[in-house]
């Protein structure tokens, strides 16, 4: 799963992973499962306090951030750059590694430009361009499969994707199931079903759609439902989260 760049465009959805470069982004306090991190071009703030680096933000950690410009780039768990966000927070808070540098301020907004400001930080790099899943289950890469068809323009109305449903489709157990998608994804199945559906709903705007379509498309139960799954995952309104990706 490789990622193809396009140097005009600053918002990148793959298996795994968002990319997206933004000006004033504003958050209200807010966690998700997700590993985060922040790269500013300007001054900013997290938790109130000056950002003057870029910042690894850990699953589950509630925060607020406050940047006015630059990238924010959100990795599941147990994907290849979310272990590799996890080392790299141990060794920068070791000070085995320097802080993630802020970005240089630059009239190019491309991931290029990201990639060179992040060079000496190889693995980072190599995740950002590759991100495979890391999970060995065969069941697990079938369902993955399935679901990164959404990625691609073939999305999947999720009227079939209660654990007991899937489970059977996969010719398994229910609770073999859900222990699976907790030990390899990092993430119990329904916050994981929601964020999939999520990444499919911004799929959908980013390509023309509206608020009401995209819900409807991916099992949201109305345009509401996913305004607020929008705010309680990134912390702004569905308006603020998609002027990021213009």
């Amino acid at each position: 799963m490789t990622l193809a760049f396009n140097n005009h465009h600053c918002f990148y959805l793959s298996p795994g992973l968002v990319m997206a470069h933004g000006t004033a982004i504003d958050t209200k306090p807010h966690k998700h499962s997700l590993w985060q991190l922040c790269i500013p071009s300007k001054t900013s703030t997290l938790n109130g306090e000056i950002l003057l680096t870029g910042k690894i933000i850990p699953p589950n950690e509630a925060h607020q951030l406050s940047m006015t410009e630059g990238w924010i780039i959100l990795a599941e768990p147990e994907s290849k750059l979310g272990n590799t966000m996890r080392e790299l927070s141990a060794q920068i808070l070791t000070k085995a590694l320097p802080p993630l540098p802020m970005l240089i301020p630059s009239e190019e907004v491309s991931i290029t430009a990201l990639l060179t400001n992040l060079g000496q930080y190889t693995l980072l790099v190599e995740s950002l361009k590759n991100n495979p899943y890391q999970c060995r289950s065969k069941h697990l890469l079938k369902l993955l499969a399935r679901l990164d068809s959404c990625l691609t323009g073939d999305c999947l109305k999720p009227e079939q994707w209660r654990a007991k449903d899937v489970a059977n489709w996969l010719a398994i157990s229910e609770s073999q199931f859900l222990h699976l998608v907790t030990k390899e994804l990092g993430v119990s199945w329904r916050p994981y079903l929601l964020w999939r559906r999520l990444i499919c709903a911004i799929q959908a705007i980013s390509t023309g759609g509206n608020i009401t379509e995209a819900a409807y498309l991916t099992g949201f139960s109305d345009s509401a439902h996913l305004c607020r799954t929008i705010k309680s995952t990134f912390g702004m309104t569905s308006k603020q989260l998609l002027s990021c990706f213009k």
